[in-house]
Order: C-alpha cells, then structure tokens, then sequence
C-alpha cells in the first residue's frame, strides 16, 4: 500500500490591510478577486501579512475550508493586523498555536524593542499533513530598522531552536529586505534554504513588492524558507493572475514542498 503524499502547497502573501486609503485599490475594489484568488488556488498553507479580524471573517465566508491560527499584534485577540496561518482544513490538521511579540518580551503583548516603532509580531503553528507533523512560523518585521529585523530573526531562530525535538520547519514571512540583508543571511546561517533562490540559484533579484505599479526589479522581500529536511520542489512568484488588477501591493510568493 503506498505511503500517504506528504506534498505541500504553501503561499506567503502580504494582502494589505483593509482600512488602507489605496483608491482604486483599497479593499472593497480588491475584494471580490482576493476572495476568489484564496478560494480557488489550491494552497494547503496560506500566511497573511498585514491581514485585518474583518478580512479573515470575509475569507472564511468564501472558502470555509480555510481555518486560521493567530491574534492581532495590538491586543492579541482582534485587534491590529495578523499574521495568520490559514490552512486547509480538509487536509491539514491544526495541533497548537502561540503568537510571540518581536521585542526583548516576547510574551507581552503590543511590546516593542530595537528601534522599531510598529508593533510586530510571529505566528508559530504546529500541523499534521496525513499523520505527519510540521511547523510553520509566520512574520511580519519592521520596515524601518534594520536592527529591529535582525533581532527578529535572531529570536525566531532562537525559539525554534528552544523547541529540542526536530521537526520539518517552514518560516515564511515579509522581511522588508533584500537577500542580502543581515536578516535574510542570518536564516541561511541558522540553516535554513530560500525555497526561491534554491530553485532559481542564479537569476536575478525579483521584486515582490511592486507598490501598485507591477515593478518585477528590485528587492525580493517576501520569502519562504524550509529547513533541510524539506524537499523544495518548485518556487513562485505569483505574478499572473486572472482578475486584471492587483491582488495587493506585494505579490504573494509560494513554493511546493515534500516533507
């Protein structure tokens, strides 16, 4: 009898928040695409920036199969953007989940450090795919400081390290920086691999931040990274879409993964 597919779909994806003043692309122009865009495109993972309680409300009325894990960064309830987890729930099974604060008090909420003035924060949950287990961090870090980002990805290494027992990791997330920042070299030195540039070693820098105008050059600041353990089958930017407009200011990025 064959072993159960232990293949994984898993998209990162900066929405922007709801209440933006984008004009033509604020959210009630947006919504109807986004909505259909998550409902139809088949990732068993799905890891939101900057996504808003009433965005999630409106997601899951869509596509009831996606259930979420996380609180919002300014309460820890509902309140401020998430960095949610959805995920399939037909297929993927949610164990536990915990949301940490990026600070040097990680436990309190809305707390902030290192020079960043934006409260930030990472989504840890543990799943099972068929019987088998993995765990996915999910992050926001600042836009500003680059020692704020540093000390952010020092302290999601530093708590999966915590965790002793190994089990296949995926760390996705918005940056806000080029693969060669100090943050982004510091996930590969803690041993983790860039689904994209493993796939696409040496092309050149690709933009996932494109602020409404669908720039593809510059600095690729939205990421999916596996540890060794994963095998990286393919890795996307998500720039095609059906609906002839932009889905969000970033585009979202996915990898197909084996655990």
């Amino acid at each position: 009898m064959p072993a159960p597919s232990t293949d994984l779909k898993v998209m990162s994806f900066n929405i922007r928040y709801g209440t933006a003043d984008d004009g033509e692309n604020s959210w009630p122009n947006r919504r109807e695409a986004v909505l259909e865009f998550l409902a139809t495109s088949g990732y068993d993972i799905v890891c939101l920036q900057e996504v808003l309680y009433d965005q999630l409300l409106e997601i899951r009325q869509e596509a009831p199969f996606l259930h979420w894990v996380g609180v919002g960064r300014d309460d820890g309830l509902l309140d401020g953007e998430f960095s949610a987890i959805l995920f399939d729930s037909r297929v993927v099974q949610s164990i536990a989940s915990e949301t940490f604060w990026l600070s040097d008090t990680p436990e309190v909420v809305a707390s902030t450090s290192w020079g960043n003035t934006l409260t930030r924060i990472c989504t840890h949950g543990s799943f099972e795919l068929r019987g088998r287990p993995f765990e996915v961090f999910n992050l926001h870090v600042d836009h500003e400081s680059a020692i704020s980002r540093l000390k952010s990805v020092e302290l999601l290494l530093e708590r999966i390290r915590s965790r002793g027992e190994h089990i296949p990791t995926i760390v996705t997330g918005d940056f806000n920086e080029g693969e060669s920042g100090p943050a982004i070299e510091a996930m590969v030195r803690g041993g983790f691999l860039d689904s994209y540039r493993t796939i696409d070693p040496d092309g050149p820098e690709q933009a996932t931040y494109h602020n409404w105008v669908g720039v593809t050059l510059g600095d690729r600041i939205d990421y999916i990274f596996v540890d060794g353990s994963i095998s990286i089958v393919s890795a996307t930017i998500v720039r095609e879409n059906p609906y002839r407009q932009f889905l969000s200011d970033h585009y979202p990025v996915a990898a197909f993964l084996e655990l």
